[in-house]
């Protein structure tokens, strides 16, 4: 990236992100306009680097086809802010396809705009290849859904991996991934963009009450965390009692076949485990 617009965009980010008390940074921040300026910084930094044929981002020196022309845009709407996402797909996969709310095993690399690695993980038996995505950031969460799964193999040492698995790289706002909130690896409002192979996808049940996340999200806008049947401020699918009514939810499949949402003693339209008087 150009010292001259770095320099520009500090200066721009400073204008409106700062004050005379340091400590009021966070008060001070605008998540919308700087929006615009991360978008700014993607769109620059996708038409002046390239994808190499190693899998590395570069910086065009020799008219190489810039990332801008082989991404795709996803409009996000997050936290009432218009965000876009940019994203490229290697290979598809052949398996599930994630939701934001599963569980999903994968190998990926994260970057910051300067090329800088701030994590990785090179193996889907490491700690770190399991992600339970609603506990990520919401540009992750996003951003994984862009690849379906592989197929599991065993390899003669017992060992295993995936193949046929999709993988990508997408790029993400700063407002998707920690905001102004510094890291001790990431500054403050940073776009950050990551490279994965998702293995597999599984439906999660985060809380274990026999109802999977994404049956948890019951006004269907995608998103888990603005459900809460019983106002506890605990979304339902962390809340194992979600009426609030002192039953657990798994404990409210009156007929016994593991599914709690079918079972409606009242005849109120609403399943017990959601009716707090039935």
């Amino acid at each position: 990236m150009k010292l001259k617009y770095l320099l520009l965009l500090f200066l721009g980010i400073v204008a409106f992100a700062c004050s005379d008390d340091d400590d009021s940074d966070t008060d001070d921040h605008d998540p919308i306009a700087q929006a615009l300026i991360d978008d700014a910084i993607l769109v620059e930094f996708l038409q002046t680097h390239y994808l190499t044929p190693e899998n590395e981002i570069d910086t065009i020196t020799n008219g190489e086809i810039p990332l801008y022309d082989i991404v795709e845009v996803d409009d996000i709407e997050f936290d009432d802010i218009d965000y876009k996402m940019y994203y490229y797909v290697d290979k598809e996969g052949v398996g599930d396809q994630p939701t934001k709310n599963d569980s999903v095993q994968l190998l990926y690399r994260g970057f910051l705009l300067d090329s800088i690695k701030f994590d990785q993980n090179t193996s889907y038996t490491s700690s770190k290849s399991w992600f339970h995505l609603p506990q990520t950031i919401p540009g992750f969460r996003y951003g994984i859904t862009y690849y379906k799964g592989g197929d599991k193999v065993i390899y003669p040492d017992e060992s295993f991996g995936y193949e046929n698995a999709g993988s990508g790289v997408f790029f993400m706002p700063s407002g998707l991934a920690y905001g102004q909130f510094a890291t001790p690896t990431i500054p403050s409002n940073s776009c950050l963009y990551y490279f994965t192979e998702v293995g597999a996808v599984i439906e999660a049940d985060a809380d274990g009450d026999l109802v999977v996340n994404n049956d948890e999200d019951i006004d269907g806008d995608g998103d888990v965390y603005n459900d809460d049947t019983d106002g506890d401020e605990i979304a339902d699918f962390n809340d194992p009692d979600d009426d609030g009514d002192g039953i657990l939810t798994r404990d409210e499949d009156a007929d016994g076949d593991g599914d709690p949402r079918n079972d409606d003693s009242d005849g109120d339209g609403i399943p017990d485990y959601l009716d707090a008087d039935s």
